[in-house]
């Protein structure tokens, strides 16, 4: 079973705490863009990695594509895999690039999960980070989505933000939970080299603060019936992110589109970040592709390293049996209490969800 990635690199603006593969100002290039899509599409789906198990459109903001364009891509994919309808197919969107009518035609076509980028409710926040919406915008485009079908909806949002308080996070989650969404995703601020952010001098929360953030998330969305099951996502029974979860297992994945990475059987590769290369190459480099997948079974040690690593940021943990190799790191970590054994399986203690990278630092 493989999962599908499609990465669609297109913004209205960019966000100044983003260093994702996305462009602004490069809308022209869209129709030429989903014509490569299809082209290395269309290659991957006849070298017999199939039945895909999941599809996710990331970005970028990928409803900045045509309905047409979705249905260009879905449309080849029922081709040749397995009706849509039995699997789990994503789409990362943003208030203000879709209306009513545009999310009611992507529900039609298959999309049956949408994962709403809104990351806060704050005016000022919203402006600090470079959003292109307001709150009431984005509480708009939920219930949009809502009317439109939608009955799995993901909400994204950042805690740890430039001039952030407690009391503030306390509210952008509790406005979240009030809109009763499927699942939440709440990371803290990362501050990305190459990014505006980089770049200022900004009055970020304390690491105390950052840590009462993190905790409130934890007991509030827990106490409002949310599993926590990855170390920033939490979902209603049921609704956990398949694709997601098969990433965090190290599963296989194809990946497609300008900057998009792939894993099968212990093999890596990546598409080029520029839009205008991968327009011009017809699609990830298709003459080479047969050549990426001339690989055996054998799992390397760095596969093994991030199979470990990844596997730890979900909560239930891994097979001990997985750490052969690495039995010393494992004791340490189980000493120093960030781990923790639960009958056959290594998990993260609550410690050590907090210090999750001093965790990830001992595979790397």
């Amino acid at each position: 079973m493989t999962s599908l990635y499609i990465h669609i690199p297109f913004c209205k603006r960019k966000c100044n705490y983003c260093d994702f593969v996305s462009y602004a100002g490069k809308e022209t290039l869209i129709d030429q863009y989903v014509d490569a899509l299809i082209n290395e599409l269309h290659h991957l789906l006849t070298t017999n990695y199939l039945p895909l198990s999941t599809v996710y459109f990331g970005g970028g903001t990928p409803t900045m594509l045509e309905s047409r364009h979705f249905a260009k891509i879905l449309g080849l994919l029922t081709t040749h895999n397995s009706p849509l309808s039995t699997i789990e197919v994503s789409v990362e969107a943003n208030p203000g690039t879709a209306d009513k009518a545009k999310l009611k035609e992507l529900r039609k076509l298959g999309i049956n999960r949408l994962s709403i980028g809104i990351q806060s409710f704050n005016k000022r926040h919203l402006r600090t980070l470079g959003r292109i919406h307001t709150s009431s915008e984005a509480i708009r485009f939920y219930h949009d989505a809502r009317s439109a079908g939608f009955d799995n909806i993901n909400l994204d949002l950042i805690f740890a933000l430039p001039g952030q308080t407690l009391d503030e996070w306390k509210k952008d989650l509790e406005t979240a939970i009030d809109l009763m969404p499927n699942h939440l995703s709440a990371y803290n601020l990362q501050i990305e080299e190459g990014t505006p952010f980089h770049l200022q001098k900004l009055n970020l929360p304390s690491e105390d603060i950052e840590l009462k953030m993190y905790e409130y998330a934890i007991e509030t969305l827990m106490a409002s019936g949310y599993k926590h099951y990855e170390i920033s996502n939490f979902a209603k029974p049921g609704f956990e992110c398949k694709h997601n979860i098969n990433y965090w297992k190290n599963g296989n994945y194809l990946g497609i589109g300008a900057g998009a990475h792939s894993h099968v059987s212990g093999k890596r590769w990546a598409n080029p970040d520029s839009v205008e290369s991968y327009i011009g190459c017809g699609g990830g480099y298709v003459s080479n592709i047969d050549n990426r997948f001339s690989t055996n079974d054998t799992v390397t040690e760095n596969d093994k390293r991030e199979s470990i690593f990844m596997g730890l940021r979900l909560l239930k943990g891994l097979s001990v049996d997985n750490f052969q190799g690495f039995e010393k790191e494992l004791a340490e970590l189980i000493e120093s209490g960030l781990l923790m054994r639960e009958n056959s399986h290594a998990k993260l203690t609550r410690k050590g969800l907090y210090l999750a990278n001093e965790v990830f630092e001992k595979f790397v």
